[in-house]
């Protein structure tokens, strides 16, 4: 996932399309720091390829920990809670244009440790957000935060399923070979794919599709081989990278409907998924 994660970050940014703020989700908090980290630094890199070139002026400060466009808030060592007196620094901050680069970038952690002063000044600097600075925060959930932070934000979930899970699977292979037939040879029609699916895995058919998607998507960025390599390929030919994150955000809502009792409608969910384009 890490990644799978940062390549979503940096394709964003290459296309001038980078949202002001993102809101990092999951359990594991060394995983989201470590991205929010090297896409950063990344970002502030004035000699950037795939990766920071390490050697640049803006590589060295950041390193140092003293670059002048870069602004890590976190809990201090003796408080429990971002305090309002945390984020003060923003406006001074924010203000005036980047000295390296195009960028400025705040990286605030753990968001949900905020207090409701701070999270209020926060918002206020999302909902007015200075034309070059990027926001990332970092949360173990998204329910725990102001609901106004997060529709503010845009959400990258660090709980997408492994990859040695779906390698282990011979379901994985069978769901595979079906998205061939559907999308590459369309050979079969949605309605046909659902009917099957749900009988083959009616209590499992959503993670088993998310772990699909997980592996589309991780051998469209990184080219590694799969269990399924060859059907893999023959669906990445015909699949954008928009289109998979696309599906795996629609199907990740789904299943977070299922975890907190809303069941909804099963057959008509995987149909929508399906005809996402």
């Amino acid at each position: 996932m890490k990644n799978l994660a940062l390549a979503k970050l940096q394709s964003f940014a290459l296309a001038n399309t980078l949202p002001h703020a993102w809101l990092f989700t999951g359990a594991i908090d060394s995983v989201k720091l470590d991205v929010a980290t090297e896409f950063s630094k990344w970002l502030l890199c004035t000699n950037k390829q795939q990766l920071a070139c390490g050697v640049c002026k803006s590589c060295h400060l950041f390193a140092a920990q003293t670059h002048p466009d870069f602004c890590e808030i976190t809990k201090q060592a003796d408080k429990s809670s971002i305090l309002i007196d945390d984020v003060r620094v923003l406006p001074d901050f924010t203000v005036g244009r980047p000295q390296f680069g195009s960028h400025k970038i705040v990286l605030l952690h753990p968001a949900e440790a905020m207090q409701k002063q701070a999270a209020n000044s926060i918002l206020k600097n999302l909902e007015e957000p200075a034309g070059n600075t990027v926001f990332i925060l970092l949360a173990k959930h998204t329910q725990l935060l102001l609901k106004t932070i997060v529709s503010r934000c845009q959400v990258l979930n660090f709980n997408m399923p492994s990859a040695a899970a779906a390698v282990q699977s011979p379901d994985i292979a069978k769901m595979t070979t079906d998205l061939t037939a559907l999308w590459v040879y369309k050979s079969v029609t949605v309605v046909q794919i659902v009917d099957q699916w749900i009988k083959q895995w009616p209590n499992e058919v959503l993670y088993w599709f998310e772990l699909v998607l997980a592996d589309l998507i991780r051998f469209k960025y990184t080219r590694e081989d799969t269990a399924s390599t060859v059907a893999i390929a023959a669906l990445d030919n015909v699949l954008a990278a928009k289109r998979l994150w696309k599906i795996l955000a629609r199907l990740q809502q789904a299943r977070y409907w299922y975890g907190t009792n809303h069941n909804p409608n099963l057959q008509l969910v995987l149909e929508d998924l399906l005809l996402t384009v």
